[in-house]
């Protein structure tokens, strides 16, 4: 017979996984902020291993994965060159808009700061009729 508390171990580790925490889980209703996104680039937000140097590559593959989502949702509407800009140049063009805002606005969800990123740095060219 199954408890009625079985859930309670696996959705703690997969709060632990995401990055929630319960507290907070009602003011937050993202997984990156833009500060998180920063240090995943850098290499530095894999706590779950321990290994230091696969520690930095599972930070990285996790913010790549993270900017490649966003960049595929938004190009073509908010952002051109889809198809055109290496994935590295869209890490570096993002890494440079994160690291020149201000503290404050790194708090904020890292998903409208990836498109903002590329808004500025890839913009569309007007349409003309």
């Amino acid at each position: 017979m199954r408890s009625q508390y079985a859930f309670l171990v696996p959705m703690s580790f997969v709060l632990a996984l995401s990055g929630f925490s319960p507290a907070g889980a009602a003011e937050r209703t993202w997984i990156f902020s833009g500060a998180e996104l920063k240090q995943a680039i850098e290499g530095k937000l894999a706590p779950e291993v321990s290994d230091p140097e696969m520690r930095r590559l599972v930070s990285v593959a996790k913010s790549s994965a993270y900017i490649a989502g966003v960049a595929d949702l938004t190009g073509g509407s908010d952002w051109c060159g889809a198809g055109t800009v290496a994935p590295h140049e869209l890490t570096d063009r993002i890494y440079t808009y994160l690291g020149d805002l201000p503290a404050e606005k790194l708090d904020e969800q890292a998903a409208i700061l990836v498109r903002e990123a590329l808004a500025s740095s890839f913009p569309c060219e007007p349409k003309s009729n």
